[in-house]
């Protein structure tokens, strides 16, 4: 388990730490052996532990309406 710690702040921990099991669930997803797919199932988990996290999750949901907003600016104004 790799673990993030200094200089950064938990919030870019967490984010860091979902960056890397959402890259290795996609990984795993794309192999057929038996280890893989269980392996794919510990992340998704992780993943679940990660984004519940009751003191977490009302952080997680307003950075990721803030990257929504962000798209969808940046969407209107490409299309003029």
């Amino acid at each position: 388990m790799i673990l993030y710690e200094y200089p950064f702040n938990e919030r870019i921990r967490t984010w860091l730490r979902l960056e890397r099991s959402f890259d290795r669930f996609t990984r795993l997803q794309q192999r057929s052996e038996p280890i893989d797919n269980h392996f794919a199932l510990v992340t998704l988990f992780e993943i679940l532990d990660v984004v519940s996290r009751p003191d977490l999750k009302p952080e997680i949901m307003r950075d990721l309406d803030r990257q929504k907003q962000r798209r969808l600016l940046k969407r209107l104004c490409c299309k003029r």
